[in-house]
């Protein structure tokens, strides 16, 4: 089953315990976390069966990925802002 996670699919994946015990031992190896050992894997699977939709796709990830930054930045300007604004209030106020 799979479903949305912001602008990300999120896919739940369970195996058997012995080739899940051979993953894990393979990703404490390489020190990074089994999420980010299977989305590289399946990164370069798609760039290997796919490769000009895969670079069309990973465009879009960027531009998404650059929207999502800026939206943060945007969130913390109005914020700033907003907390200016309430602090001058404050100091006119008394």
């Amino acid at each position: 089953m799979t479903s949305k996670h912001g602008n990300r699919v999120y896919i739940q994946l369970l195996l058997e315990r012995g080739r899940g015990a051979l993953l894990l031992e393979e990703c404490k190896q390489q020190g990074i976390k089994p999420a980010e050992f299977v989305r590289i894997l399946v990164y370069k699977w798609l760039k290997s069966e796919f490769p000009e939709e895969e670079a069309i796709a990973h465009e879009l990830d960027k531009l998404d990925w650059q929207a999502a930054v800026q939206a943060r930045l945007d969130g913390r300007a109005r914020n700033r802002a907003n907390a200016l604004k309430t602090s001058d209030q404050s100091e006119q106020a008394a």
